[in-house]
């Protein structure tokens, strides 16, 4: 935090001296943006705020995730009023789904011309009002300062997710007095823990040391909680193997012997990794579920677990728990505060349980690795996108950061990549599971960790959306690895016509060297066409000093190993 949060008395100044001021205090780093609003901008100290100038304020929003994930405080965005103001939707939208904190501040119109066509004018309440849990408007210049704290509360309590700040621009000029500290216990995520009452703790404990095949499925909130070496400890003592759906991945390092991997329609069709962790949820006479929206990718169609497995659904969420599922036992409250509390619990020990789950789930996992190394090192052109994904496997250490795009990159990516570390350390945009993410939120991951390396994977149609942000990497100095699986298609969609009508439509693209365009842009990167000259392009992308583009060139008829989508009778994962 700021030594400005020290000042405790009224500070006097124009409205957006006075938030800057504010912004400073909470110990803000970075704000994604585009030099709007103009005066907060303006009075920013550029030698504490870094102010990163983007080509499209939706890719500024999701920076800000990135950097929010990484960092574990709330990203900061900003946009222009009307079009800049519409673009940030799908980034907070993403944001609002994956339960990341990004504030986000507009500039509007002045207060005078509201209502009156002004340029570029919109309500921007309506239109922002369905992706953040709330949008304030400074209209009093007094409560200015106080408006960025309820920002920063509402934004990290509970559920955390995205907030708005509309910034009149004739208010923001304005004189005025206000307090300017922060409040330190909401600088950070979550800011607020609750516990369920004990009796509901009990009776969880109670249940799951009863089962003969209990099953602990992590979320995304599990990740945000930091419980992984409580989620850890539970598994160890019940014997309960652990699966994730894809925003949980990392709650276990994959060396754990009890880590089943990510669940689901995207990893566990053909030489997915996700047929392990899916055998044994639906095994599973009783499972808990921890922190995660049950969705219908992970819980495929919502057919597991099934009908007759005891379920104890723990989220911070009341909404959540029942929406999918009926729930023996409801828990409300932050997953690893709940968990610590739970493993107080002599119920939960099952002695001998845990070496039964870890020998179930080496053999699977040896299968496994069996046949997707084979098929990865084939040595095949078009090169296979497991081999590339083997390649970045194998150069995953406990420090690497790992973004993936939506689509086919996802289900790659969670199946075939092994995370060294448990934690944090894999984003992706399974909140909506829109593509065009990966590089913008791997920016905003690196600014948040400047020592690690970062790892994007993404499709050449993801990349398409985002690619102009090459040249803030170059002119900002973020140095990523970029990982374009060039395919010259849209592959989900391609292969999803094929298998609904027997022929696609226009789903094809152009042969475009990525790597090329990087160059152009300011960054660094190859083209890469060989799989024996996959492992020799990442070491030299993981030590270049820049954005490095690998422009893997693959074969458009590989297909993520979504579960029946190679199979002509049906697929579980609907488009």
């Amino acid at each position: 935090m700021s030594d400005r949060n020290a000042e405790r008395r009224p500070v006097a100044g124009k409205v957006a001296a006075l938030m800057a001021r504010t912004l400073d205090a909470y110990g803000v780093e970075v704000i994604f943006g585009m030099e709007d609003p103009v005066q907060l901008y303006h009075h920013l100290d550029r030698r504490r705020i870094r102010a990163v100038t983007i080509r499209d304020e939706k890719h500024g929003a999701i920076m800000a995730h990135g950097y929010a994930k990484t960092s574990g405080r709330p990203g900061i965005c900003a946009a222009t009023f009307g079009p800049g103001a519409t673009n940030l939707i799908t980034g907070l939208l993403e944001a609002q789904k994956s339960s990341v904190p990004v504030i986000a501040f507009i500039q509007e119109i002045p207060a005078s011309q509201r209502d009156r066509h002004a340029s570029s004018e919109i309500d921007h309440i309506t239109a922002l009002t369905p992706y953040t849990k709330k949008v304030f408007r400074i209209d009093t210049p007094e409560r200015c300062c106080d408006i960025v704290r309820r920002a920063f509360r509402l934004a990290t309590s509970g559920r955390p997710g995205p907030v708005a700040v509309l910034c009149p621009a004739d208010v923001m000029t304005m004189q005025t007095e206000a307090f300017t500290h922060a409040e330190p216990a909401f600088a950070r995520f979550p800011a607020t823990r609750p516990r369920p009452p004990r009796s509901g703790i009990d009776a969880a404990a109670a249940l799951l040391g009863a089962a003969e095949r209990p099953v602990i499925i992590a979320g995304g909130g599990s990740i945000l909680s930091g419980a992984s070496d409580q989620i850890a400890a539970l598994a160890e003592r019940l014997g309960a193997p652990v699966a994730t759906t894809m925003t949980g991945r990392g709650t276990l390092a994959d060396s754990h012997p009890l880590c089943a991997g990510a669940l689901g329609s995207s990893t566990g069709g053909t030489l997915g990794r996700g047929r392990i962790a899916n055998a044994e949820v639906a095994g599973a006479d009783a499972v808990l579920i921890c922190g995660s929206r049950t969705g219908q990718i992970c819980y495929m169609n919502w057919e597991q677990p099934g009908p007759d497995t005891r379920i104890i659904h723990l989220d911070i969420d009341p909404e959540e728990p029942g929406r999918n599922f009926d729930t023996d036992i409801t828990l409300i409250g932050d997953v690893r505060e709940t968990l610590t509390e739970m493993l107080a619990h002599p119920a939960i020990d099952r002695p001998g349980a845990a070496q039964a789950a870890a020998a179930r789930l080496a053999a699977g996992k040896d299968a496994w690795r069996t046949e997707f190394r084979a098929a990865a090192f084939a040595n095949t052109t078009p090169m296979r996108p497991e081999r590339v994904l083997a390649e970045i496997s194998d150069r995953m250490t406990p420090g690497t950061i790992l973004v993936n795009d939506a689509s086919y990159s996802s289900g790659w990516t969670f199946s075939h990549v092994d995370n060294p570390a448990a934690g944090s350390n894999i984003l992706s945009p399974r909140g909506t599971g829109g593509i065009g993410w990966s590089l913008p939120a791997a920016m905003g991951a690196k600014l948040a960790a400047p020592d690690a390396p970062v790892i994007c994977v993404t499709g050449d149609g993801a990349f398409g959306y985002v690619m102009a942000e090459l040249e803030t990497a170059a002119r900002c100095d973020i140095a990523v690895v970029v990982v374009v699986l060039n395919n010259a298609t849209l592959g989900f969609q391609r292969h999803f016509e094929n298998k609904l009508f027997g022929e696609y439509g226009e789903c094809d693209l152009s042969d475009i060297d990525h790597a090329a365009l990087a160059r152009v842009l300011g960054c660094d990167g190859e083209r890469v066409s060989e799989p024996d000259a996959l492992g020799a392009a990442l070491d030299r992308g993981l030590a270049a000093a820049c954005t490095y583009v690998i422009d893997a060139v693959i074969d458009a008829e590989a297909m993520a190993p979504i579960v029946g989508l190679d199979d002509p009778v049906s697929v579980a994962q609907t488009h």
